[in-house]
């Protein structure tokens, strides 16, 4: 990594430089606009100073490298000869991660010398600063395993002569023909990684905020310093205390689910550099709070992992009822919110607090059974020849992750942990690196309303625009996820393009629902199936998303990603406004719209549902992932203007265009179809505690809503349950199907003019959950052949 640069003696020095300029001290005495001129020119000149400094650098940092690569080439040679010089299991110690280590700045170093051959002071170089950044898990590695290599070098050089005497003195031409040895080349990525946060703030210094390179550069500055950080967190030498015994590390960890004989139970899993370990989480009294069990491990090289076919080859006991519970977390946080604004009202009283204290547990339990619930995508793995474990992810993106740590590590971590693994010593691992860990269960639906600043709810436009960095064409395609209350789903698709620089210009629209983050998975269409090229997340936050798109050019390791993202808040996307043309379609009222049709449901929504149930009600995802939003637009258009023309279109866009436009048409409804009159009757009976009571009431209130309402329900609920018969297919559960529907179906009234945006969040948290629950309860009934109207009283 780029050193500090050298401060520049003489402006002549500068001005030699490759476009340099020289400023005359006279300059300073012009006008104001010489003034700033002068200024300028001299952040260019200094900008030039540093550039050419990192590159000099850069140049003879390689040359190291490259050197140790020739050497561990020759002595490779050797490995499958009668003599070699040393064994296979020294020579990966003391070479690990070089070949990544020369690779990452070999590529670093010539697009750097690329773009700063004309350089003008415009050109981005920030780009390639922080894709380096990207790669620091690389020197995270080599750190690891620095100590190691080191004593692995000198033994080798005591016991055998041939290897000191290649290795003691080796010759750099940038060094005029100083020796070095093996041990100081080595050193040479330590002493680096430690420069380069202050290259970066040397950069960041003459950046203007105003330079597309400045945000590039503090993104880079941070990846930096946040690894700094993270190397430090954990003393493995007070973990040593025999010097012969090799060094472990941590390099993965997280709580997950684990499938034991058909039921879920929640876990922690543990990756190290020689071993996986699996520990159950028990919480205590102590001050600590919580600590682990080991229930299992497998050696590194043990490890087998499977790809699975999918979440219909889960075998569950007593498979969870994920609306259900989230219905249940409605009714908790609402009787939580209305006590904690009658204790404000009336005082903090002792028997408030407790009923207060009571809500909150109980609270914490449901969301605990979330977390258990919530995961469906299979991850398995096995001991060789052992038995098969199966974990449940909430995504492809954690998936994948996990995946891809292990066969890393398998395919380059030397020979560590060769002593006996045995359980004591792995639960005194875990013990001791629960010290440092932080729980990452999320405790989403206990927020307060501060906290809730950080999620969002409303709608997210992702307009996808091209890819950079291909090295040959490729066929690739894109997937986007985000979070809903700390789990993740899979939004959206990209078309499959080829070329060596793809252009998509694909536009989503994604309903956000408690989200705060944007995953970004790359892949890459082979023979030998679909390839994982890149993967990355966004922050999102409304500091910097708006309701006008802002460019992002997002890092996917190699590959670079060009898009461009707006946010509707929910106040601009809960409640729409009507379209205002009395003669419309979208906006218009569900009445007006079936009596200038002479229908008893809208053309719209049976020529929607007609098309999916003839090409779409086996494809994955149908109505959970987002259409093209440009589609959408024109199915709209099209609708409102020429029914026959609508028609035709509708066979001839992508599927999930035509889901959206349904669940925009009915989202755009003035009232939706439960009414706001009857809403916050239905939500009150869905709260109640008696599940008698709720049935009959929620049964009755259907009753009471408009006929015309009643038969375009009904209409609905069969159609999504024509879609859930086709669930091994398609994937799309009931709980799924009103988890989507039920947010469109149901809402309540205009709000109050003096709600803020965080009261609707807090709103939208518990009338989303109950909405879907809601929805739940007819779509079962309708699904067991069960009435959905009551009697009324």
């Amino acid at each position: 990594m780029p050193a500090a640069p050298p401060t520049p003696s003489s402006r002549a020095w500068a001005a030699a430089l490759p476009g340099g300029t020289v400023v005359s001290s006279s300059s300073s005495m012009g006008s104001a606009s010489s003034s700033i001129a002068a200024a300028e020119a001299e952040r260019l000149t200094m900008y030039r100073c540093i550039i050419s400094s990192i590159l000099e650098s850069e140049t003879v940092y390689l040359e190291c490298l490259d050197v140790v690569l020739q050497y561990m080439k020759a002595l490779k040679a050797t490995l499958t000869t009668s003599q070699p010089v040393i064994s296979p299991d020294d020579f990966s110690t003391i070479f690990y991660r070089m070949t990544d280590l020369h690779a990452a700045h070999s590529t670093f170093l010539q697009g750097l010398r690329q773009r700063a051959h004309n350089w003008d002071g415009r050109l981005t170089i920030g780009d390639h600063f922080k894709i380096l950044a990207s790669k620091l898990d690389i020197y995270a590695s080599f750190l690891q395993n620095y100590q190691r290599a080191v004593e692995t070098v000198r033994r080798c050089g005591s016991q055998s002569q041939q290897f000191a005497d290649i290795t003691r003195s080796i010759k750099l031409r940038s060094l005029q023909g100083q020796a070095q040895s093996l041990e100081d080349l080595l050193h040479r990525p330590v002493a680096r990684v430690q420069k380069n946060a202050l290259v970066l703030h040397d950069l960041l210094k003459y950046t203007p905020e105003t330079h597309p390179d400045h945000e590039t550069l503090r993104e880079a500055l941070r990846l930096t310093q946040s690894f700094l950080t993270r190397l430090s967190m954990m003393h493995t030498e007070a973990m040593f205390p025999a010097p012969e015994r090799p060094q472990r590390h941590l390099v993965r960890n997280s709580f997950i689910v684990e499938l034991v004989d058909g039921h879920r139970k929640l876990r922690h899993i543990f990756l190290f550099n020689d071993v996986f370990v699996c520990a159950k989480y028990k919480p205590t009294n102590r001050a600590e709070k919580f600590t682990f069990e080991v229930k299992w491990y497998i050696s590194l090289h043990d490890i087998v992992v499977f790809t699975d076919g999918g979440p219909e080859t889960l075998r569950e006991s007593s498979p969870p009822n994920l609306v259900a519970l989230k219905s249940q977390a409605s009714t908790v946080r609402d009787q939580l919110r209305r006590q904690e604004s009658l204790a404000e009202s009336k005082g903090g009283s002792r028997v408030g607090v407790a009923r207060n204290e009571k809500h909150r547990k109980k609270l914490a339990e449901v969301e605990a059974q979330l977390v258990l619930a919530s995961p469906n995508l299979p991850f398995r793995i096995a001991k060789r020849a052992g038995p098969v474990h199966t974990f449940l992810l909430a995504s492809e993106y954690e998936r994948d992750q996990w995946g891809e740590a292990i066969h890393v590590l398998q395919a380059n971590t030397p020979g560590v942990g060769g002593h006996q693994l045995n359980l004591q010593e792995l639960q005194s691992w875990i013990t001791a690196c629960r010290t440092f860990l932080k729980t990452n269960m999320g405790t989403f639906l206990m927020r307060s309303g501060k906290d809730n600043d950080s999620l969002l709810l409303g709608d997210l436009h992702i307009v996808v625009s091209s890819l950079h960095g291909l090295t040959s064409p490729a066929n690739v395609f894109l997937c986007f996820e985000v979070d809903s209350y700390g789990h993740f789903f899979r939004k959206a698709k990209t078309k499959t393009t080829g070329g060596i620089e793809p252009h998509w210009n694909q536009d989503f629209i994604i309903e956000l629902e408690g989200s705060q983050t944007l995953r970004v998975l790359c892949y890459e269409e082979t023979v030998h199936g679909m390839q994982l090229r890149g993967k990355a997340h966004l922050e999102l936050s409304r500091t910097w998303l708006n309701d006008s798109l802002t460019e992002k050019r997002v890092s996917l390791q190699d590959l670079v990603l060009v898009l461009s993202l707006k946010f509707l808040p929910p106040e601009a996307t809960l409640r729409r406004v009507p379209t205002g043309k009395s003669t419309g379609l979208f906006g218009t009222s569900i009445a007006t719209v079936c009596r200038r049709e002479k229908r008893s449901v809208p053309f719209v929504i049976t020529r929607c549902i007609r098309e999916v149930e003839r090409r779409g009600v086996q494809e994955v995802g149908i109505y959970r992932v987002s259409g093209l939003a440009s589609d959408i637009t024109k199915l709209k258009k099209t609708f409102e203007s020429n029914p026959y023309e609508a028609e035709q279109l509708v066979k001839e866009v992508d599927i999930h265009s035509v889901t959206g436009l349904l669940k925009l048409f009915l989202r755009e409804l003035p009232e939706a179809l439960f009414t706001d009159e009857l809403y916050p009757r239905f939500f009150e009976a869905f709260s109640a505690a008696d599940p008698e009571y709720r049935k009959t009431t929620l049964l009755r209130l259907f009753s009471s809503l408009p006929q015309l309402n009643q038969s375009i329900i009904v209409y609905l609920l069969e159609h999504l349950v024509k879609v859930h018969q086709q669930e091994t297919l398609n994937k799309m559960s009931l709980h799924n199907l009103a988890t989507v529907f039920g947010p469109t179906m149901l809402r309540p009234g205009a709000k109050a003019p003096n709600q803020t945006p965080k009261d609707l969040l807090a709103a939208g948290t518990v009338d989303v959950m109950a909405q879907a629950g809601i929805l739940h309860f007819f779509l079962s009934r309708r699904a067991n052949g069960e009435p959905i109207q009551g009697v009324h009283q």
